[in-house]
């Protein structure tokens, strides 16, 4: 049986886990419609089929809650179903590509997950080619208002095969003035980017790996460092920094990719413990730093780990998120898959991070990285907006409702972004990215 191997988190839109994909090794119907529980959730089902007063019953829907039900009853954070259009998101992810416009996109409201914007396009993509542009919000794809929609929502619209078209309004801010735009774009292949690179001073390389849930992640890492060298630069920074996590082979080529001998990781389950990956003599010999946060999970915290514990880098930043543990991916037969804890991942070391995360040899906090406002209150009058200022800056609105009450969600500072491929840092407000710079000329003056 063919496997893959993934690692990931419950990040935003990342898996969670490190991610086997497996079937299930034995039928378990007649296990099931043997026990009292078993039959009693059919007798329940057909209770509803037959007798429930609106007989319009929604069979996907009710089974979908009944799986999800049962996922719940193990109280396990890390074991989920995903639908068909979940599943077939992710999957298209980790190919490496999807048919689409080109843009990447997340929510407005980060508590309800409603209402979906631009974050920016790719070069040369359909949607920069339409002239769709960064903060554009969507209003309408094909004639259906989406302004109320999520993001994974507005996703499975906007994708389609190659060559067809989606017609979709945005509406774009210039100033105190608004306009709503219509675009005509005609979808192509994407490659999806998960490695954004620039330059610091002092000849340092910089490097930000989005995701680790993408087949072609360490190609595009290896002709950043190609393209960096080819700029001039002689050192590393590897920021992980919101890496939720990915596929397993990609954490281990990415950890090999800077190492040339000792363990990369290792498995267990049920007691038993099996070295998954050591590395080979191929590698980066360059001085580098790692960058991690308390976002900073699973496959990410395999590289910062192999880094660490073999002495090829320190780390940098903050606590790392602590996901250790380990999922089966069972696909199912609706289109959907199962994502089940089945075992945990261990540093070269041996050692669990499951629930402690990786420590920096330097502390750093992450000034970054944006931190939510929210809140929530009664007694406006109807319609009247309300807003959060912090030293002058508004960074969080709300409007009341007909009874006054009103909730408000923003984000502090707002991350720079740019262009698919091409990272935006400043050494002057990014404090851990200031302190892994300064750490690595250190080193590498102290080493001459």
């Amino acid at each position: 049986m063919k496997q893959k191997w993934l690692l990931g988190t419950g990040v935003a839109l990342a898996l969670s886990a490190i991610l086997v994909y497996g079937q299930l090794s034995r039928d378990f119907t007649d296990e099931f419609l043997s026990s009292a529980a078993g039959q009693a959730f059919m007798q329940a089902y057909g209770a509803v089929k037959s007798g429930y007063l609106n007989d319009n019953v929604d069979d996907q829907a009710i089974i979908e809650g009944a799986i999800n039900g049962m996922l719940t009853a193990l109280e396990d954070p890390f074991t989920r179903y995903e639908d068909p259009e979940s599943t077939k998101q992710s999957r298209e992810h980790m190919s490496g590509s999807f048919e689409g416009i080109g843009a990447t996109l997340e929510a407005i409201n980060p508590e309800t997950l409603e209402g979906v914007r631009v974050v920016n396009v790719y070069p040369e993509g359909p949607a920069e080619k339409a002239g769709v542009q960064a903060g554009d919000i969507f209003q309408k794809v094909d004639g259906t208002d989406v302004s109320a929609y999520t993001t994974n929502e507005v996703v499975s619209l906007v994708r389609g095969p190659k060559g067809t078209t989606v017609n979709i309004s945005m509406l774009r801010s210039s100033g105190e003035a608004q306009e709503t735009l219509d675009f005509s774009i005609q979808r192509d292949t994407i490659t999806i980017l998960d490695v954004e690179s620039t330059m610091l001073p002092n000849n340092v390389g910089y490097l930000r790996l989005i995701s680790f849930a993408n087949e072609k992640l360490y190609d595009q890492l290896i002709a950043e460092i190609d393209d960096l060298k080819a700029q001039g630069a002689t050192s590393l920074v590897l920021d992980l920094r919101n890496n939720g996590g990915g596929l397993l082979q990609q954490g281990v080529l990415v950890s090999d990719a800077f190492l040339n001998s000792g363990d990369i990781v290792f498995t267990r389950a049920r007691g038993v413990t099996q070295r998954i990956a050591s590395a080979d003599e191929n590698w980066v010999d360059m001085p580098m730093v790692v960058v991690v946060n308390q976002n900073s999970a699973s496959a990410s915290e395999i590289v910062a780990g192999a880094l660490q514990e073999n002495g090829r880098a320190k780390v940098i930043g903050e606590k790392t998120y602590g996901k250790g543990v380990a999922q089966n991916v069972i696909p199912l037969s609706d289109g959907g898959q199962l994502l089940l804890v089945a075992f945990e991942w261990l540093t070269p070391n041996r050692n669990s991070i499951q629930e402690e995360g990786i420590t920096p040899d330097i502390y750093a906090e992450d000034t970054a990285t944006p931190r939510v406002v929210a809140g929530e209150g009664f007694g406006a009058a109807q319609g009247k907006e309300i807003e959060i200022v912090i030293d002058g800056q508004v960074v969080a609105k709300g409007t009341a409702d007909e009874n006054g009450e009103f909730n408000f969600v923003g984000a502090i500072p707002e991350r720079q972004r740019g262009a698919p491929g091409d990272a935006v840092v400043d050494l002057a407000t990014d404090n851990a990215l200031k302190v892994a710079h300064d750490t690595l000329l250190q080193q590498i003056a102290a080493n001459n």
